[in-house]
């Protein structure tokens, strides 16, 4: 009887152990790494403003030790870059990215962009200043007249009611100068220079002969009522 007890335990423990044996334990799934997400943290230059080529030191994290296919973007162009590491990337500010009122920059890492990092420090561009309309030529005539009484005023006695041939002797572009001569009684100028802005005033040189009769000025809203 207590040979059959013993093998009866006997059998049941090698089944218990050959059980235990059977049962692997499943494989524990890894955690996966979360995703590192690029972020700009601040960024620097040393010019007085921001304008294309400007160079910008971007800061931050996870940009990733090498550059690879990572991309920086500045209003949505790629830019050009010098330098990368996983916290400071150099980048150059693309012209195509300008003009505009601020200059919105992005690090992009395996696909993954980061926050937009806004830049308002932009290079303003002077304002042009716009080519005057040369006035008409028939104000210079205008403004002749206005000589021509002037000096006679003074007991000049410059011809009056008279043909004045009229040559342009201009040069360049800021101003403009007209010779008038009168072959009547003796050779009579008038040379008349001005500037080309809205409202000249002419300087005006009279001569007969040669000489020097008279010089002024004439305003040009001496001219207005006349036109």
């Amino acid at each position: 009887m207590r040979f059959k007890n013993g093998m009866l335990l006997g059998i049941s423990v090698l089944v218990l152990i050959a059980i235990i044996m059977g049962c692997t334990p499943p494989t524990p799934t890894p955690t996966p790494t979360p995703l590192q997400y690029p972020n700009v943290a601040s960024i620097r230059y040393s010019a007085s403003c921001v304008k294309a080529g400007t160079q910008l030191m971007i800061y931050g994290r996870n940009f990733g030790d090498d550059k690879g296919t990572s991309t920086v973007i500045m209003n949505g162009i790629v830019a050009a870059t010098t330098y990368w590491s996983d916290n400071e990337v150099i980048a150059i500010v693309p012209t195509a990215s300008l003009p505009a009122s601020e200059l919105r920059v992005a690090v992009t890492v395996a696909g993954v962009p980061s926050d937009e990092y806004w830049l308002y420090g932009i290079c303003q561009a002077p304002t042009p200043t716009p080519t005057p309309t040369p006035i008409p030529a028939e104000r210079v005539d205008v403004a002749r007249d206005i000589a021509i009484m002037k000096a006679n005023s003074e007991g000049h006695n410059v011809p009056t009611g008279v043909y004045w041939f009229k040559q342009d002797l201009s040069s360049g572009i800021g101003g403009k100068h007209y010779l008038y001569t009168y072959s009547g009684a003796g050779d009579w100028f008038i040379d008349i220079t001005y500037p080309i802005v809205p409202e000249p005033t002419f300087s005006v040189a009279i001569s007969f002969e040669g000489f020097s009769i008279w010089s002024g000025k004439v305003y040009y809203w001496e001219t207005s009522p006349l036109m």
